[in-house]
């Protein structure tokens, strides 16, 4: 008899975990907490990328280069570096570190046009990725941040200079 009631336990726990899991599916969506950790993340990348990039410029009073010595042109940001005494590169250099692109976006690039710098992702449009950048639009200034799309990809643009 003690079996028969033990696996009668067993099966409204089973099915009560079943009724658990069903109702909590209508209050979490997986789909905002995945764009809310992808938009966290971006914005750790823009912090990291911005510090040392404003780090090198205060050292060497330029901002970064090509090794040799051109200005940044579409540049990956890894192998830029920094014109101090001693060149040293972003990504390593002087406890210096160029995050990897996340998943879906272009590994990051830097360009400098006279006074303008500003460092570059591309992501395909239609994405959870490219909504992320849709809603990161209205948290910076247009002096910092620009977007565009083209038929199938989404450029973004992120001035530390103008």
């Amino acid at each position: 008899m003690r079996q028969a009631f033990s696996l009668l336990e067993l099966l409204l726990a089973i099915a009560l975990a079943g009724v658990m899991a069903y109702t909590a599916s209508f209050y979490l969506d997986i789909d905002s907490i995945s764009k809310q950790n992808v938009k966290t993340q971006l914005q750790s990348h823009f912090n990291i990328i911005t510090s040392v990039i404003l780090q090198c410029k205060e050292h060497s009073n330029v901002f970064p280069i090509q090794s040799n010595g051109s200005l940044a042109s579409g540049t990956l940001l890894s192998t830029l570096e920094c014109n101090t005494t001693t060149p040293y590169q972003l990504d390593g250099g002087k406890g210096s570190f160029i995050p990897p692109a996340l998943d879906n976006f272009t590994a990051y690039t830097a360009t400098q046009n006279g006074s303008e710098f500003y460092f570059s992702t591309t992501t395909a449009i239609n994405s959870v990725n490219d909504e992320v950048l849709l809603e990161l639009n209205t948290t910076y200034s247009p002096n910092q941040y620009e977007l565009t799309h083209d038929a199938t990809t989404a450029f973004l643009n992120f001035y530390l200079s103008r």
